[in-house]
C-alpha cells in the first residue's frame, strides 16, 4: 500500500473515530506495517471493523491487514456457485443453438399419435 493511501485510510478512521488522530511518523508507522496489504483489503477491513458495535475505539495497522478467513464451507459454496454459473451459462448457449424438430419430425410423431390414438378407441 502506498503512503497516500495510509492517508486516505486515516482520513476514513476520522471520519468513523474523530478522536482519532494522524501525524507524519504514525502516517509512516501504519505504512510500513501495512506495505504489503492492498488498498482494497484493508478499506474493507475498516467498513467491517467500523460497522462492529463492539469496536468502539479506532483500530490498529493489524485489524486492517486481515486476510479474508476461507474455510471448506467456503470453498464448497464458492464451487457450488462456479458449477451452477457455468451451467446456466451452457444452458444459455444450448436454447441459443437449439432449432426446432423439422416438417419431417412433427409429420412422424401425428401419425404416431394418430395411430396410437386409433388403436386405443
Amino acid at each position: 500500500m502506498k503512503i497516500s493511501e495510509v492517508g486516505m485510510l486515516f482520513d476514513k478512521i476520522i471520519e468513523f473515530y474523530p478522536a482519532f488522530t494522524g501525524n507524519p511518523s504514525k502516517l509512516q508507522s501504519w505504512n510500513e506495517a501495512l506495505k504489503d496489504i492492498s488498498f482494497q483489503l484493508a478499506q474493507n477491513n475498516l467498513k467491517a471493523y467500523a460497522a462492529d458495535p463492539d469496536n468502539k475505539y479506532p483500530p490498529h495497522p493489524g485489524a486492517l491487514a486481515k486476510r479474508p478467513v476461507t474455510t471448506e464451507s467456503d470453498r464448497y459454496h464458492s464451487g457450488l456457485k462456479q458449477s451452477g454459473q457455468r451451467i446456466l451459462e451452457e444452458n444459455k448457449q444450448l436454447s441459443k443453438d437449439a432449432v426446432g424438430p423439422s416438417a419431417e419430425q412433427r409429420r412422424k410423431v401425428r401419425d404416431l399419435l394418430e395411430k396410437r390414438n386409433g388403436t386405443t378407441s
